[in-house]
This record gives C-alpha cells, sequence and structure tokens, in this order.
C-alpha cells in the first residue's frame, strides 16, 4: 500500500512540474480530482463562475432574458404575462401547473412545456449550488 502512495505521490511530482514549465504560469491550483488548474484555465473558470447569477437573484428582466434566449415562441406568446405578474427567478422555480394557469396561459400544452422547461432549469441550478457546496466543504 506505501507502494502505490509513493508512486502516486512520484507521479503528482512529475505531473506538477511538467505544468509549471507550460507558458502563461503554472499550476494555479487542483480541481476536485486533484488535477493540476492551469493559471490561465483558473481565470477563465472564476470569469465564468461570477458571471452567473443565481437563479434566485434573477429579476424580471432576468426571468424575461432566460425565456427570449431559450424559449422565444413562448417569449412572444407570454413574455407579457410574465412581466405583468413580475416573475422572479425566486417566482419562476416555485410555478406550477395551477399558477401558469391562472397567469392566463390557457393551452394545456404550453403550460406542460413551460413546467417542462422552468423544472429543468430548477434542476440545473441545484445541481450547481450542489457542485458549489462540495467544493467548499472540500
Amino acid at each position: 500500500m506505501t507502494e502505490s502512495r509513493i508512486s502516486l505521490r512520484e507521479k503528482a511530482y512529475i505531473l506538477e512540474r511538467r505544468c509549471e514549465s507550460v507558458p502563461n504560469g503554472g499550476i494555479h491550483d487542483v480541481d476536485r480530482y486533484n488535477r493540476p488548474v492551469l493559471l490561465q484555465q483558473a481565470k477563465s473558470l472564476k470569469k465564468s463562475a461570477r458571471s452567473r447569477k443565481s437563479v434566485f437573484k434573477w429579476d424580471n428582466s432576468d426571468v424575461l432574458r432566460w425565456l427570449r434566449k431559450h424559449h422565444l415562441q413562448y417569449y412572444q406568446l407570454y413574455g407579457t404575462n410574465f412581466k405583468e405578474h413580475d416573475i422572479s427567478g425566486r417566482a419562476l422555480i416555485k410555478l406550477n401547473l395551477i399558477k401558469l394557469e391562472k397567469m392566463e396561459i390557457s393551452d394545456p400544452t404550453h403550460r406542460t412545456d413551460l413546467l417542462e422547461y422552468i423544472l429543468r432549469l430548477r434542476l440545473k441550478h441545484e445541481q450547481t449550488e450542489l457542485r458549489l457546496l462540495s467544493s467548499n466543504v472540500m
């Protein structure tokens, strides 16, 4: 068992030395699998993480932007409904079929489709939050 630890340490050392010789910076950090992250990669990852706002912090304009970007047909049909009801990100992920019907989205197929898109967004958001939690714990 100690032999495998020593060889893993040696492999890590060799890998670290290879990464340090890379132009534009060496090892900046390690990812959750203890793989080296180069400085350039780390900067781009931090930038993309900063640029994404949590769905809970979305205001109505963010919700309308999401609807327009991902579901243009429904934005054209129901964008005014989302605006009139001032749906924020927090309200968006709490929507259900009954609430969509109260928002005057009368077509059952459209309500089901919208709810599916909203549930996918909620799932994606929760996966991101879980990843952030697990990376902060480790």
